[in-house]
């Protein structure tokens, strides 16, 4: 893997997932202690974070096939995403049924299997949302390659912004049961491929054109830096306002926020000249990360509630997130050292040796040319 795609990648799926971990530590952290407007604003910050893995997965197939696929493009990808999402979605219906007061029944458990898998209702959803858009990069392959940026993206972004901005700010109608319609618009707003296609789009262009795309980064730099503070103040506005009760990465702002965060890793990462360790072991485990970090923090807040009254929001927030984070992390690298743990948690990377030894590599360059 190129230097610079390997630096850039490596901090998006890190930082992605860091992100993704704290919109849940501070979600635990506002069921345990009275949620406040900094947790609140905070959350909306973060939830950038499954935005941001939709990008990479288009870039990068963007990026490494500009040109044809390779044989057996889909399948590679479906048969590593599919057995940890259903094996997730089935430990995941323990907790549900536990979350719902219900009692653990066989048939309790089913139903929120069923709910899980097929429903995608649970952390795992994004699985679904990648596969969605793996196969619509197949199916428009040889089309994509023809069709003009300066369409393509102002018409995704339209779309995604009707689409989005429909569930955003139009109640639900249309069904006697409130919480079926709520339920029936929660998961409408998020899980069908067109809630994302703007981020596709831009990931699709951003790897055919990375070149161009750098290099203009690089002639804007104010604006890539202001960008982020000015496009996260219409989501802060639309929530604190009371303008839209969305406060998830479903939120119409997230098509200016989204892009903004994601080009500023961008430009960052052109900047330094090594990742840390610790953000590509994160990169690294970062699947994994994704599906078992909530799981671990139900555990976590269930050991912690005894005690939890007695101490500030602001302590239990890194608490959770430090514990969960390392317990994730522990957990999705030695599951992976068994034979069957992929099929559970997902592939761990193996780019911290690599890094290491790219670096190792340079160093010694650099010492033969003084």
């Amino acid at each position: 893997m190129a230097k610079k795609i390997s630096v850039e990648i490596l901090l998006l799926r890190c930082v992605g997932c860091l992100f993704v971990v704290m919109v849940h530590a501070l979600i635990f952290t506002s069921r345990i202690h009275e949620p406040t407007a900094v947790l609140n604003g905070l959350k909306l910050i973060f939830n950038v974070g499954t935005p941001i893995f939709i990008f990479i997965t288009e870039f990068l197939i963007a990026k490494n096939y500009k040109e044809d696929l390779p044989d057996h493009f889909i399948w590679k990808r479906i048969k590593t995403l599919i057995p940890p999402y259903i094996a997730m979605g089935i430990i995941g219906s323990i907790y549900k049924v536990q979350e719902n007061n219900e009692p653990y029944t066989m048939y309790n458990i089913l139903i929120e299997i069923l709910r899980n898998v097929f429903m995608a209702d649970y952390n795992g959803y994004f699985i679904i949302i990648i596969i969605q858009f793996i196969l619509i990069h197949y199916l428009l392959h040889n089309k994509l390659k023809n069709w003009s940026a300066k369409v393509v993206l102002p018409v995704s972004f339209a779309i995604n912004l009707i689409y989005l901005g429909f569930f955003n700010f139009v109640k639900p109608f249309g069904f006697a049961n409130v919480n079926t319609a709520e339920y029936i618009w929660y998961y409408a707003s998020w899980l069908p491929f067109i809630g994302w296609a703007f981020y596709f789009a831009v990931g699709y262009y951003c790897g055919k054109y990375y070149d161009q795309f750098v290099a203009i980064l690089n002639r804007h730099k104010g604006i890539v830096l202001a960008l982020p503070i000015i496009t996260l103040i219409p989501i802060l506005a639309l929530k604190f306002l009371d303008i839209s009760n969305v406060s998830s990465s479903k939120g119409v702002g997230y098509l200016f926020f989204t892009p903004a965060m994601i080009f500023l890793i961008f430009y960052i990462s052109n900047k330094i000249t090594k990742v840390p360790d610790f953000m590509v072991s994160i990169s690294d485990h970062s699947f994994g990360i994704y599906l078992t970090h909530s799981v671990i923090m139900r555990i976590f807040v269930i050991l912690y509630l005894p005690i939890a009254t007695s101490m500030n929001q602001y302590i239990t927030l890194p608490l959770i997130y430090i514990t969960c984070l390392g317990a994730a992390w522990i957990t999705t690298k030695y599951l992976n050292k068994l034979p069957f743990g992929k099929f559970i948690v997902g592939p761990v990377r193996n780019n911290l040796k690599a890094v290491k030894r790219d670096q190792a590599v340079k160093t010694i360059h650099a010492v033969q040319q003084e």
